[in-house]
């Protein structure tokens, strides 16, 4: 259970180094400068790059993940992420958590 409240915490963490940009063309999602490297590095490597598209799928993901009961079992809206992405997103949110 100890893993459970560090993987939440991590992914709470995590994001709130994502901000959004009010524009004339709508809302856009972006990642701050300073975010941490492990987690620039989870969405290139889980997304292929660090597109509007792809922060919203993982932003999704990390307030699923930090909200949740049980990181397995967290409700996500797959018109958003589809569940193999979230669920390779919360496998690689845990291993960090715990190194």
């Amino acid at each position: 259970m100890s893993n459970d409240l560090a993987v939440k915490n991590l992914a709470a963490d995590y994001a709130e180094h994502f901000d959004f940009d009010f524009g004339d063309a709508g809302m856009v999602l972006t990642l701050q400068n300073d975010a941490p490297a492990e987690l620039k590095q989870l969405i290139r490597e889980l997304c292929g790059s660090v597109s509007p598209e792809s922060l919203v799928k993982v932003y999704e993901s990390l307030n699923a993940i930090a909200e949740c009961d049980d990181i397995y079992q967290c409700e996500i809206d797959e018109k958003v992420c589809e569940l193999t992405l979230f669920c390779k997103i919360a496998r690689r949110v845990e291993q960090i958590a715990v190194s």
